[in-house]
């Protein structure tokens, strides 16, 4: 799902010629630099949490 910070992300990494990997350097440095990482991580982690309770119950 692409919303409008998404949108804005990929044109400025597109017209800054960023590959995905780049990108993610960058936006972790930033995380890092302004000690919002820490919030990030418990996210992706609990994604990844009910993404594999998903997959163990079967779920698509």
């Amino acid at each position: 799902m692409i919303n409008q910070t998404h949108s804005e992300i990929e044109t400025i990494a597109g017209d800054a010629g960023w590959d995905s990997f780049t990108l993610l350097l960058l936006i972790s440095r930033w995380l890092d630099a302004n000690s919002l990482s820490d919030g990030l991580i418990a996210h992706l982690g609990d994604l990844a949490a009910e993404e594999e309770d998903d997959d163990l119950a079967g779920g698509d």
